[in-house]
């Protein structure tokens, strides 16, 4: 059941009808909590999936069509839920998957098209690039700005990709966010493992000596969201900046439009002034009345001390 923006705190909107708008969403930031780490994910939640990695699809197809002398392009598409079209990417590998998982169902797809394995694994290796050539970044908000906030609060960012260490690096480089981040699980290190596994949030939880019900995770696919629920972390969020649809998060607690969105609920921003549509999965709803309920007692317990 997905209830609509802000019905969570409806009730407490009409008994306080004195007051602005704001008032709800006041609400709901103060029933979530105050987490001692953000998880984000890369791609369609810090920036604009489109935008990088429309070109890598077709510069991959291209390339590998030039080296099997053969129109590869609707099957690379096809395989990468690309659309030449819209010039989008939807839900798919491309999206959810890392990189050495895309790569094996590359050598597949050739395999079925009729090369030998050997000759398949050469293309690739040919053919192959981590990064798009010329990488176009389009930030979802100003990064550099939401995570100066998180940090005020004494709140650690950790970022949970399923893209390269080579492409996540460029990234933090060219953006100037390095030092922003506490911690960096790529889809290809070593000791990652492929979303929605709860493997990296848990790992990311314990580098950082952070509970996991102190933790929120922050993606645009139900790969972020299942992982972060399959964790048993504190909140998980959606955001819709990315390829992910209300219809596709639905294992999320909340979903937002956009991490400004998040960092804004979770930080009190009192100077923005600027009224957010948050959407409460029935999942949601359940966790923040158990949180609710559990920071009453807390304070009738003190008051009676």
């Amino acid at each position: 059941m997905i209830l609509q923006p802000m019905h969570l705190v409806s009730v407490a909107k009409q008994k306080m009808s004195e007051f602005s708008p704001s008032i709800s969403e006041s609400t709901l930031t103060s029933a979530i909590f105050h987490p001692s780490v953000v998880i984000f994910d890369k791609d369609g939640t810090l920036v604009c999936f489109h935008t990088m990695w429309n070109s890598w699809c077709e510069d991959l197809a291209r390339r590998m069509s030039a080296e099997t002398s053969k129109d590869m392009a609707s099957d690379i598409y096809d395989l990468m839920g690309y659309d030449y079209k819209t010039k989008k990417v939807g839900m798919g590998i491309l999206a959810e998957k890392t990189h050495p998982y895309i790569k094996e169902k590359v050598v597949e797809m050739l395999v079925k098209q009729g090369f030998h394995e050997w000759e398949a694994k050469k293309v690739l290796e040919k053919t192959w690039k981590d990064t798009p050539e010329n990488m176009q970044i389009k930030m979802t908000g100003n990064l550099r700005d939401l995570f100066s906030r998180l940090k005020k609060k004494d709140i650690k960012i950790a970022i949970c990709t399923s893209d390269s260490r080579e492409g996540t690096e460029e990234f933090l480089e060219t953006l100037h966010l390095q030092d922003f981040l506490d911690i960096v699980v790529c889809g290809d290190d070593k000791v990652s493992k492929c979303k929605p596994d709860p493997h990296n949030a848990i790992y990311i939880c314990k580098e950082l000596n952070v509970d996991l019900s102190e933790a929120i995770m922050v993606g645009d696919t139900p790969a972020d969201t299942i992982m972060g629920q399959a964790a048993n972390l504190g909140l998980t969020i959606g955001v819709l900046t990315g390829v992910g649809t209300h219809e596709d998060l639905t294992h999320a607690d909340l979903i937002v439009n956009s991490v400004s969105e998040v960092v804004d609920l979770i930080t009190d921003n009192s100077s923005n002034k600027d009224f957010h549509s948050v959407t409460v999965t029935s999942r949601g709803l359940c966790k923040i009345a158990e949180r609710s309920s559990l920071h009453t007692t807390a304070r009738s317990s003190g008051f009676r001390s």
